[in-house]
């Protein structure tokens, strides 16, 4: 008789359902010693895949074994749900492009839809796993998008801030102008492109002589404030055709390759000898006033003589190290773009699009007789995790929480941790061990509302829970804490007795599955499983998981409770598709 595998799946599938083997299979060891599994939660945002299907089986390979031991398996299924994924299908579905289409068709239908598309999702997917056989308690599946779960976030910003790690501030973000927010560094996606590289000449002030850089973003050229060298590389003062041009002498043979010139070197001097040198930008911009504003600086840290002119070109308002550098010369974070990345007050840049317009930007360039060359490189380049479109950079107001502090207690958690396989031990490792302050501000609407009142006379109330909310809240507080209707809820300023005012961000999603750890056991609005169950006994995900779940739980239990959230952690490989890329719903490959 041919095995029918589709009948044996629906009679075992039913044998269970009628007869509670699930349930009873939990009741045998109720009492017995505990184990705590931890759910990394998939994301709801269609049917899930092989990846999903190979990872969970996984995961109830190990639970069926610890119940066959004996054990009390803590099993709570959970979910990602808010965040992007979503908002872009539901926008999508509702032909909505922008954020100014989401706001004039409603907020609140938006929010709506997006929590019905969650929620079908979810239950969607628990049918899905427990047909695979995954036994897991879908029932009581934790959902980031109740009360519950939000409080259970606001609890640890409320930590952080008691603990002085929150901090608004004005820094050079990765954007995603398409779907029009702030993407931190863990949300990045890196992809190998090839594209135009400029080499640009500077004249230096009073001077017959050009201070020669190179970049692979010519868009960011009219928010050019200064030129970095490197004080201990070796400079060369040069003849190259008809002109003088000052680079490192390192890269001049490969440079007069590029322009196809000859070349004579004329003078050598180290960078330290460039600081201060005072240079005209060929543009006309409404520069910010700086006394350092076009000169060179020095840097030890972001000059090499690995490719370009070892002269480096910087605009402190469009990326992270010319931010720093900025900062440390007094040099704002310069630029105008707005939020789908077109240029605002920038004269005859006003309407070009960032990235996007790349080729007039260097039009421009060569019509100010600045270009010197261009050649097609070859790179990494960050690309958005949700859109897979390239990320601009741009200077916003984000709140910030502090984590590089805790580099060394994380670190130091993990001695503890087993870890299968040990490579992937040694890529989080690494990962911590150059961990960066990350922002934690969105300027979307599908997520849990950051817990920060404004007031007027500028003092912040931080809200740690929505029993605290009630006990301060100066309006009615509404059923659903998603915006908008938490937009309306205003708190007593503890200053000035004044009505506060809720900043309109939502979290980092990431910061949904960081606190997972104790909201899956309800805390802190129940103790008792937390008493019980806490940390996780067993983690299991994919090797991708180090730079992010792994790495999120960790920094929230360490601002949460100063110690390690989980004992053991299995990772494993991905499961790619033809061309080599990992299986993704969002990019439709599944």
């Amino acid at each position: 008789m041919a095995y029918d595998f589709k009948a044996i799946e629906e009679q075992a599938l039913k044998f269970w359902e009628e007869q509670g083997i699930y349930q009873k299979a939990k009741e045998k060891n109720k009492g017995k010693k505990k184990f705590y599994f931890l759910q990394g939660p998939p994301y709801t945002s269609g049917k899930i895949h092989i990846g999903h299907a190979w990872n969970n089986s996984m995961k109830d390979m190990v639970l069926r074994y610890k119940r066959m031991r004996g054990l009390d398996v803590w099993d709570r299924a959970g979910y990602d749900m808010h965040g992007l994924p979503t908002e872009h299908k539901v926008q999508q579905e509702l032909n909505l492009k922008t954020k100014e289409d989401i706001i004039e068709y409603g907020m609140d239908k938006f929010i709506e839809a997006c929590k019905k598309f969650s929620k079908e999702k979810a239950k969607a997917m628990d049918k899905d796993l427990w047909e695979l056989g995954v036994w897991m308690d879908y029932e009581n599946a934790y959902w980031p998008i109740t009360n519950e779960f939000i409080s259970g976030e606001w609890f640890l910003i409320k930590k952080a801030w008691e603990q002085k790690r929150l901090y608004k501030g004005k820094k050079s973000m990765t954007w995603d102008k398409e779907t029009e927010t702030a993407h931190a560094k863990h949300e990045l996606e890196y992809k190998s492109v090839t594209e135009k590289a400029v080499y640009v000449k500077f004249k230096v002030k009073d001077k017959e002589e050009y201070l020669v850089i190179w970049t692979t973003t010519p868009w960011t050229i009219p928010f050019n404030l200064a030129i970095m060298a490197h004080p201990e590389i070796t400079y060369v003062k040069a003849r190259v055709g008809e002109e003088t041009w000052i680079v490192a002498k390192d890269l001049f043979e490969k440079i007069l390759a590029v322009v196809e010139k000859d070349g004579e070197i004329l003078e050598e001097f180290t960078g330290k000898e460039l600081e201060g040198v005072k240079y005209k930008h060929f543009f006309d911009m409404p520069f910010p006033q700086a006394e350092k504003l076009h000169t060179i600086v020095l840097t030890e840290q972001f000059v090499d003589v690995e490719h370009g002119t070892g002269l480096v070109h910087s605009a402190p308002g469009c990326g992270a190290e010319d931010f720093e550098v900025g900062q440390e010369n007094g040099l704002p974070p310069y630029n105008t773009v707005d939020e789908r990345g077109v240029f605002q007050d920038a004269n005859e840049f006003t309407g070009l699009v960032a990235k996007d317009d790349d080729e007039k930007f260097v039009q421009k360039i060569e019509e100010k007789g600045a270009l010197a060359a261009t050649e097609q490189y070859t790179h990494e380049y960050p690309h958005s995790w949700r859109s897979h479109q390239p990320v601009i950079f741009r200077v916003t107001d984000q709140w910030f929480m502090k984590a590089e502090d805790l580099r060394e207690q994380v670190l130091k958690f993990n001695k503890d941790i087993d870890w299968v396989p040990e490579k992937t031990k040694k890529s989080y490792e690494l990962w911590i061990s150059n961990l960066k302050d990350n922002a934690i501000t969105r300027q979307r609407f599908w997520g849990c509302p950051v817990p920060i009142w404004e007031c007027e006379c500028g003092h912040v109330e931080v809200i740690g829970s929505l029993t605290e909310l009630k006990e301060k809240a100066v309006t009615a507080i509404p059923d659903d804490l998603h915006k908008p209707y938490i937009d309306a809820v205003q708190v007593k300023c503890s200053k000035c007795e004044k009505a506060a005012s809720r900043i309109p961000d939502v979290l980092d999603v990431w910061i949904d599955s960081g606190t997972a750890s104790w909201n899956c056991l309800y805390y802190p609005d129940k103790k008792e499983f937390m008493e019980q169950y806490f940390p996780a006994d067993f983690i299991l995900e994919a090797t991708e998981q180090a730079r992010l779940w792994f790495t999120m739980l960790q920094l929230c239990s360490a601002i949460a409770f100063g110690k390690s959230c989980y004992k053991s952690v299995y990772a494993h490989g991905m499961i790619q598709d033809y061309q080599g890329q990992k299986m993704s719903k969002s990019l439709g490959n599944v």
